[in-house]
């Protein structure tokens, strides 16, 4: 026994600590596994991919029942160790979703205690299955080498917001795979949700492709599993359940996620006919269908660990001698894994002692967007070895507070981009991480208002896209309003919660008093349930707190526009609708804010992959003619201007009136009382600033008259 004495020792003292056996009531709480919603998924998008995965499973069946047959033939005195190069891709943004590579490592030798009979509970597998539980002789080994040949701990540690997942965005998301015919992907996310509902509430732990679902090679051919179900013990078992699958095992009662409910076969030929069993551990004595095979004594295979009981144990020798068949099949794609030149390759023997790679993140609101004058936060999310020394280093001017800790704020003084570079080193070498920060103007770029339809070229000047996750807004010329351009968010291949943000030039609502915000858009729901989540939101302390000024529903959303339906969507002219966004309280409190952010925000729907989103025609509307009038009107002035002194604010009446003069600073607080005045026809003046109260800035100096405001800057040196 080739594999059993290495793990006994090492992993005994995981079984006394990882708890093996859910209750029942914690098992109801969760779905083990739900890979064939996944596939069914895929199949439904691909129709084509069905007929070619039957045609593969047809051959792989074939094949498992001519070894079957010839058997005694074949049969070997020490058969050989099949070995799977295996590498863990655990997404994260620095939340306990970042699991430590200890977990990785108790899981996947879980795994192999499974398939090599060697875990401490084998001896519980009732007769007859106790003698059909066997050493499988395949085991599975981190990789030492990733694809380029560099060295690897085969547990990779990627920042990435989309550690969401659900059935159906591995088409998206598995952009980290190494190639899946030398190395088993195994990707470690915070959560699936599923396409439908998991009864009693509850969730998905894993699920994984059965050979043939996706061609040769593909990105998509990996298993997904959550982080917190990634430890010893029975969780692990779960892993073990969702390895047999990617090794082609089915459930015991066939090809469903759903036990309990007909009798069914997997196809395997020591495998009892069973409905299966969810979320209980039946007695030895269980018999839910009729076998036509007496050595089973009419037993049902409760124990076996592609069931979903409570007390999974074992292996068949036929599922073991499927899964070995299918890893040296042509037809499954797998049979270059345990190659002995693959297994050179990806170094499965090797130390894995490497150089710590680099990596950092923000944790700043903001991530990787500030204004000019302020600062943001990252920390050291480095992996693979011990760090020893570190270095934080920027451009663009840019001040660092810590330049050797392991988190440091930068501060970031012009507006442009700024590129922000953690070296560090272990005690094998080091590595390199960078990161671009895109820094905005706090000053206002908009000082004349906004009238945009995106007719120049890609994003407009002062325009800018935040886009995280490889799918972002672009510019089209499919669909519009005016002129021959928009904007597009293409849902279709937006991944589940996927955020991607279009940012508007900083806008002065001082230089623009009265001025009304305005755009037009196109949109269409997938469907009812598919909630989508769209803003627009303002921003009067550089990013620092963002309000909503216009936050639908989906359902709202489409309502008058694309309507609902998963076809493609390009809008027609009726379809477009315009929204003022000025009549929001949350607008209001801007007013008098010569330094507005604005940003049209999107979120795709759990599940991901929706429709489409244009945006055109953005304005931000002049005050109306009137205004421009009494601006004229009143004469309104304010000298002298800039001032080290007091300055006067010099305005006619041409009427009696009752006016206000209100004095604030760039971010709306009133830095003096507020003056009221009943005043007769004529020249005024209102000396402000008379006692040296103001300290040097800026100021925003509004006279009120009429119920309408008129304001102007006031500059303090």
């Amino acid at each position: 026994m080739k594999i059993k004495h290495l793990l006994k020792n090492s992993l005994l003292g995981l079984a006394l600590v990882g708890g093996l056996t859910a209750t029942a009531q914690d098992a109801k709480r969760v779905m083990p596994c739900s890979t064939y919603e996944a596939m069914d998924d895929h199949f439904a998008k691909d129709p084509k991919a069905r007929a070619r995965y039957e045609m593969i499973q047809n051959t792989l069946q074939k094949e498992y029942l001519d070894y079957e047959a010839n058997k005694s033939a074949n049969k070997m005195s020490a058969p050989p160790v099949y070995t799977v190069p295996t590498v863990f891709h655990i997404l994260h943004t620095g939340g306990p979703e970042n699991v430590p590579d200890a977990n990785c490592i108790a899981a996947l030798n879980w795994v192999n205690l499974d398939y090599a009979r060697a875990n401490f509970d084998a001896g519980n597998t009732v007769a007859p299955f106790n003698a059909s539980y066997i050493d499988s002789e395949i085991k599975f080994m981190l990789a030492k080498k990733d694809p380029n040949g560099n060295c690897t701990t085969g547990i990779i540690h990627h920042v990435d917001a989309a550690h969401t997942w659900s059935q159906s965005t591995h088409s998206s998301k598995s952009i980290y795979t190494w190639d899946p015919t030398k190395y088993l992907n195994i990707y470690i996310v915070s959560s699936i949700a599923p396409t439908s509902t998991v009864a009693g509430g509850g969730f998905i732990v894993g699920y994984t492709f059965k050979p043939g679902t996706h061609p040769t090679g593909s990105q998509e051919d990996i298993i997904v599993f959550r982080y917190d179900y990634l430890t010893g013990g029975d969780n692990a078992r779960t892993l073990a359940h969702e390895v047999g699958h990617w090794l082609n095992l089915a459930h015991i009662w066939g090809n469903t996620n759903a036990p309990n409910v007909a009798c069914g076969d997997d196809g395997v030929t020591d495998t009892p006919i069973t409905k299966g069993h969810e979320f209980t551990c039946p007695t030895s004595s269980a018999n839910t269908c009729v076998q036509t095979n007496t050595v089973y004594n009419n037993l049902d295979n409760v124990q076996n660990i592609m069931n979903y009981s409570n007390c999974t144990f074992n292996f068949t020798t036929g599922q073991t001698n499927l899964m070995r068949t299918t890893l040296v099949s042509a037809a499954s794609g797998r049979n270059n894994l345990p190659t002995t030149g693959n297994l050179t390759a990806t170094d499965v023997n090797g130390a894995g002692s490497c150089a710590p790679t680099a990596d950092f993140m923000s944790i700043s609101a903001n991530g990787y967007t500030t204004c000019a004058g302020q600062s943001l936060t990252f920390k050291d999310v480095s992996y693979g070895a011990t760090v020893l020394s570190r270095v934080w280093t920027a451009t663009s001017g840019a001040t660092i507070t810590s330049p050797t800790g392991s988190s440091t704020s930068i501060w970031f003084p012009s507006p442009g981009t700024a590129t922000v570079t953690y070296s560090v080193t272990g005690s094998l070498g080091g590595s390199v991480a960078t990161r671009t920060v895109y820094v905005l103007s706090s000053a206002a770029t908009a000082t004349d208002g906004i009238t945009e339809s995106f007719e120049g070229s890609g994003v407009p000047p002062n325009w800018s896209v935040t886009n995280p996750n490889g799918v972002g807004w672009v510019q089209t010329s499919n669909a519009f309003l005016h002129g021959s351009f928009s904007m597009l968010l293409d849902g279709a291949i937006s991944s589940s919660g996927s955020e991607d943000i279009l940012n508007m030039p900083t806008m002065d609502f001082v230089a623009n008093p009265g001025a009304t915000l305005r755009f037009s858009y196109a949109y269409r729901q997938k469907s009812v349930s598919h909630n989508d989540v769209f803003k627009v939101q303002l921003s009067n302390d550089c990013g620092g707190t963002w309000k909503d000024v216009y936050a639908p529903s989906a359902s709202a959303l489409a309502a008058g526009s694309g309507g609902v339906g998963a076809t493609n969507f390009v809008p027609s002219l009726s379809e477009w609708k315009t929204q003022d966004v000025s009549g929001h309280p949350n607008y209001g409190s801007m007013v008098g804010s010569a330094s507005v952010l604005g940003r049209f925000y999107f979120k795709e729907a759990t599940g991901g992959f929706g429709n489409k989103m244009y945006i055109d025609s953005v304005n931000l509307v002049a005050p109306p003619v009137g205004v421009n009038e009494l601006t004229r009107h009143l004469r309104l002035t304010l000298s002298p201007n800039p001032t080290n002194a007091s300055a006067t604010l010099n305005f006619v009446l041409s009427n009696q009136a009752d006016v206000k003069v209100i004095v604030m600073d760039v971010a709306g607080k009133l830095v003096s009382p507020e003056r009221a005045y009943s005043l007769a026809a004529g020249n005024h003046n209102i000396t402000l600033n008379e006692n040296g109260t103001l300290n040097k800035g800026i100021y925003i100096v509004s006279l009120e008259y009429n119920g309408t405001k008129l304001a102007r800057k006031l500059i303090i040196e």
